[in-house]
């Protein structure tokens, strides 16, 4: 597929110790380094790293954060919300524009680190700067994938119901939920999986980088796309996103599930299985140019015996 070669900037806060897949997460962002930048704000490095051609980590706290709000956006928010700082990731356009040169790039977005990506480029719409928004699910922003037409993005971020949003305090019934007294990060988001989600529906909690929300507001200014095909193959119609693996192979990626659908796509989020012990990080598969990944981690593919090793894996 021959697409423009748009230039985009991926912004994504990670506090706490970057996870043993990391580097494979960063593995396959490097094909992408001629469309694709990915900058990764973290609160455990000291000093800011070319981690590879596509992958800058930048050191970044939860006060810094709070502090260039106010100062730069005018946006104040409670020293305890630090379960929305997956909200504020396409805030960071406005905090770090100078410092990083994002106006560099004609689309600013936000992705998430528990993902494998595909040649991204190929699988964005047709005239993708024709869209004020792209994303990867239906109807709304996708956590994992989402870009923003960098020529509306001020616009966008300056609408006041973003700055309610980011500066309200949902008080005891999120911070002190005794669901989350166990949460292995303080930051980590009330979203992922189904008993997080179902405190989120007890809830008024509602993610903004997930919100239909933005979409209203980006499509003021130009058409949004909100749409799965391509991008994101897990969550098409008909595609079984709960059993499905993927193969990454020298920067393409392929996605099968266990209805026997297969798709090529730009990224595979693999949020279900990363917090399973089962999920196994083996640093001596990172070296292979084609690896599997599945419910019990990173395989290197090393003959026809790999896929059907995964794919019966599907089947319990």
């Amino acid at each position: 597929m021959n697409k423009p070669a748009c230039r985009s900037a991926f912004l994504i806060i990670y506090l706490g110790k970057l996870p043993g897949y990391f580097d494979f997460w960063a593995k396959t962002c490097a094909p992408n380094h001629d469309t694709c930048h990915w900058f990764v704000y973290n609160d455990h490095i000291r000093e800011r790293t070319e981690y590879n051609k596509a992958v800058t980590i930048v050191p970044y706290t939860f006060e810094a954060l709070r502090s260039d709000m106010a100062s730069k956006a005018g946006i104040h928010i409670p020293d305890r919300n630090t379960r929305i700082v997956c909200d504020c990731r396409v805030m960071l356009y406005l905090l770090r524009k100078a410092e990083d040169h994002l106006d560099q790039y004609d689309f600013i977005g936000y992705s998430d680190i528990d993902v494998v990506y595909g040649r991204i480029n190929d699988f964005l719409p047709e005239n993708p700067t024709g869209y004020a928004l792209i994303s990867a699910h239906e109807h709304r922003p996708c956590g994992p994938f989402t870009l923003f037409n960098r020529t509306y993005l001020g616009q966008i971020l300056s609408d006041p119901r973003i700055k309610t949003y980011l500066e309200y305090n949902f008080g005891n019934q999120v911070y002190d939920s005794a669901a989350y007294a166990e949460a292995e990060s303080a930051f980590k988001p009330v979203s992922g999986n189904r008993q997080k989600d179902q405190i989120r529906d007890q809830t008024d909690f509602k993610h903004l980088d997930e919100s239909d929300e933005l979409v209203d507001i980006a499509a003021q200014f130009a058409p949004v796309f909100c749409n799965p095909e391509s991008l994101q193959p897990t969550m098409t119609k008909g595609f079984n996103h709960r059993k499905a693996i993927a193969f990454w192979n020298r920067g393409r990626l392929t996605i099968f599930d266990n209805l026997g659908h297969k798709r090529e796509g730009a990224f595979f989020h693999f949020s279900r299985f990363k917090n399973r012990k089962r999920f196994k990080v083996n640093p001596d598969v990172l070296p292979a140019d084609h690896i599997g990944i599945y419910k019990y981690g990173f395989i290197a593919y090393k003959s026809p015996w790999t896929f059907i090793k995964l794919f019966l894996t599907m089947l319990y």
